[in-house]
């Protein structure tokens, strides 16, 4: 006959709390790198040799959604990531300047006829 005990409350505790994973120690770490950054403030990211541009990136964008901001990307080196703290639903181009070209509208085209029916008939 199989033996049977009951867990402590602690033995309860420990099965519940398995710590923190590998990815939600990242998040805290980005968390904490933009703690500082308020809207409209610019920073650098200095990538160390070994680190993905794209996953940095991706990472920084993912930390200021958290704290309900966007950030803007400027090009930059191939070491270095450079970015500004704008609001949430800004475009995401608003880091450089924008140039507004005023212009007159062109004419409407003039849509061909649609053709109806399947494949084309077969010249006899």
């Amino acid at each position: 006959m199989p033996q049977v005990r009951k867990l402590t409350d602690r033995e309860v505790h420990d099965l519940g709390n398995k710590g923190k994973g590998q990815r939600k120690l990242v998040e805290e770490q980005y968390d904490a790198l933009l703690g500082g950054f308020d809207l409209g403030d610019w920073g650098e990211v200095d990538l160390e040799p070994g680190e993905n541009r794209l996953t940095v990136r991706n990472r920084v964008k993912a930390a200021a959604r958290r704290r309900a901001f966007a950030v803007a990307f400027n090009r930059t080196g191939v070491t270095l990531l450079r970015f500004k703290i704008v609001a949430a639903g800004a475009p995401a181009k608003s880091a450089a300047p924008e140039v507004v070209a005023v212009s007159t509208p062109a004419p409407a085209p003039v849509a061909a006829p649609k053709r109806r029916g399947g494949r084309p008939k077969k010249a006899v």
